[in-house]
């Protein structure tokens, strides 16, 4: 049995640290919210708030803004955010990705024929940058 706990904690310590998260965030943190509000515009917030922290989100460009504002939105519920001002997101290059094909055949004289192909992916991100606030009572 200690020995089926300890695989178990090793294989999870494992799995985390290979689960980076797309979110960095440096600020202050409260209890969970629901419903955080989305704002592009620091005017458009007509309660008086305090900046609880930034948060920056890379995400790979491929997935819908629907599906990465929801994430966005989610994260800032986790950190105890009332609202989100999104302060800028831009399409960056996350990484490329390379994969080869190849062939060969013998000759009749122990010489080789071969094909090999080869081809680069460039891998998009979405940044977003964002402040998170919390509404003062």
């Amino acid at each position: 049995m200690k020995s089926l706990t300890r695989s178990f904690f090793v294989f999870s310590c494992v799995f985390l640290a290979a689960c980076n998260s797309p979110f960095n965030y440096l600020g202050k943190t409260y209890p969970p919210t629901y419903n955080p509000e989305m704002f592009f515009r620091e005017q458009d917030i007509k309660k008086e708030f305090e900046v609880m922290g930034k948060l920056q989100a890379e995400l790979p460009s491929k997935k819908s803004m629907d599906k990465i504002q929801n994430k966005i939105m989610q994260e800032a519920a986790n950190r105890g955010a009332d609202g989100v001002l999104i302060d800028n997101f831009d399409l960056t290059t996350g990484g490329f990705t390379t994969g080869r094909v190849g062939a060969g055949k013998a000759g009749k004289k122990g010489g080789s024929v071969g094909v090999s192909t080869s081809k680069t992916n460039v891998e998009k991100d979405v940044l977003i940058k964002a402040t998170l606030i919390k509404y003062k009572n």
